[in-house]
């Protein structure tokens, strides 16, 4: 971890953790609101993932809630608090598009550890997520059309590229929940697991089958994947033909095949 990650970790209910040598543990911490974040906890969330995306050690991030909960969103009623004051909304609301950013954006795998309630919020960061694994009390809900509100266009892209236009229109129309079962179903899910402990444990063994894989080949796959995926392959084109080459100049292409003509397990570094 580094020393300005283990500084979020100590400053906020933003934890970071490393459960695995090459595994990073990011956990919300605030049960009182269920894992409902404020504008500090959106703030220190996106810090903890941009310092991460600069630990070379780090090859998997599992994002995950205490308590029983996954995050149950927005701080409703902080948000409120500013509404009325354009700039500090304009400010706080920032913070929240920064955070699913700096999450999108690490160049290594992440895992959302999900529990109980992802609502919301809570539902566009697992999104940003490249999986999301349940435990059987996890359910998922986007409830902006029973507060008056419109969910972020981005988001109801992700939503629609995980579930399909039927499930995805079903979620914003009615605000209603998917339990752990339907998730898995739908397709917004990956695996099921069976409660809380395990829900870690399944994470942290889907990261294990990533972590000794060569970084550039997962970053360059990441991008292409997420873009594909909103239609903007064109955009990034440049950019994973970049890692291409890199790729083809770095030890690590060089490990990958003298581990093959050995028949050994190549040792990747990310360089």
């Amino acid at each position: 971890m580094t020393a300005a990650a283990s500084k979020v970790a100590a400053l906020s209910y933003i934890k970071v953790s490393r459960p695995r040598e090459n595994v990073a543990q990011i956990t919300i911490s605030r049960p009182e609101k269920r894992n409902a974040l404020d504008q500090s906890g959106w703030s220190d969330l996106g810090k903890a993932f941009r310092e991460l995306a600069n630990d070379r050690s780090v090859r998997a991030v599992i994002l995950a809630g205490t308590d029983g909960s996954f995050c149950a969103g927005d701080d409703i009623m902080a948000f409120r608090a500013v509404q009325a004051d354009p700039l500090a909304r304009q400010v706080y609301w920032d913070s929240i598009m920064e955070a699913y950013a700096a999450v999108s954006a690490i160049p290594v795998p992440v895992i959302a550890a999900v529990d109980g309630p992802c609502y919301g919020g809570g539902c566009t960061l697992a999104l940003r997520c490249d999986f999301r694994i349940v435990g059987s009390n996890a359910s998922f809900a986007i409830p902006p059309a029973k507060l008056g509100l419109v969910y972020p266009a981005d988001g109801t892209a992700l939503l629609v590229t995980a579930v399909g236009v039927s499930t995805a229109k079903y979620m914003l129309y009615s605000g209603n929940r998917l339990d752990a079962a339907q998730a898995v179903e739908s397709g917004l899910a990956f695996g099921l697991g069976t409660d809380t402990s395990d829900v870690i444990g399944s994470a942290l063994s889907l990261a294990e089958e990533f972590t000794g894989n060569a970084p550039l080949a997962i970053e360059a796959s990441k991008i292409a994947c997420d873009a594909i995926a909103i239609g903007q392959l064109t955009a990034v084109q440049g950019k994973i033909r970049a890692l291409s080459e890199r790729a083809d100049r770095s030890n690590d292409y060089k490990e990958g095949a003298a581990a093959f003509a050995a028949k050994r397990p190549p040792v990747f570094t990310g360089t």
